[in-house]
């Protein structure tokens, strides 16, 4: 093969197609817009329950962490989330699973009312890899079923908890792989 200077280089970004980049198949490094602020996806992590799988992506933005979380069930299904502490809910959590195996069917976190929606037991795959960690969680909903509450119990003392949102996937834009964050 003879040289030829005008010959473009492959590149390894050049196998991404840039229009058939969606929420859904997001990866480590991407960047994407949501409510006002440029996220970065840092992780990849997947729930599986009884067979149906729940992709997470975590994203940072400055000195916020923050997660958006996919079902895939009739269509897609996207929560924007939090960690919060337990301790910030109205509850004491821990003490009353204890006592009646389930937390309270309403718990109140800054002066918004979460009904109890469902629950599940379910393995966690950090980055998607191992043989995941089994945990419990409850999901809430508020009187709009938009806002979210999750409790998850890992172990019979360890317990962690979420508040978010359902959002919908035109709110995300600028969604570029890594490495290309350029504005030209």
């Amino acid at each position: 093969m003879n040289w030829n200077p005008f010959r473009k280089k492959e590149d390894e970004s050049e196998s991404i197609d840039p229009l058939d980049i969606t929420l859904s198949n997001l990866e480590p490094g991407y960047v994407l817009d949501y409510d006002l602020k440029t996220w970065q996806v840092s992780a990849h992590h997947y729930y599986e329950y009884d067979g149906d799988r729940v992709d997470e992506w975590e994203l940072s933005s400055a000195d916020e962490v923050a997660y958006l979380e996919c079902a895939k069930d009739d269509g897609f299904t996207y929560t924007f989330t939090r960690k919060i502490r337990v301790s910030e809910l109205d509850a004491d959590i821990p003490a009353h699973v204890n006592e009646n195996e389930d937390p309270p069917d309403e718990i109140i976190h800054n002066h918004i009312t979460y009904e109890a929606d469902s629950s599940s037991i379910g393995r966690y795959f950090k980055n998607g890899q191992g043989t995941g960690d089994e945990f419990i969680v409850w999901d809430y909903l508020d009187e709009s079923e938009k806002r979210t509450l999750s409790i998850e119990q890992w172990t019979d003392d360890q317990f962690e908890a979420s508040v978010g949102e359902i959002v919908e996937d035109y709110q995300f834009t600028n969604i570029l792989p890594g490495g290309i964050t350029e504005k030209y």
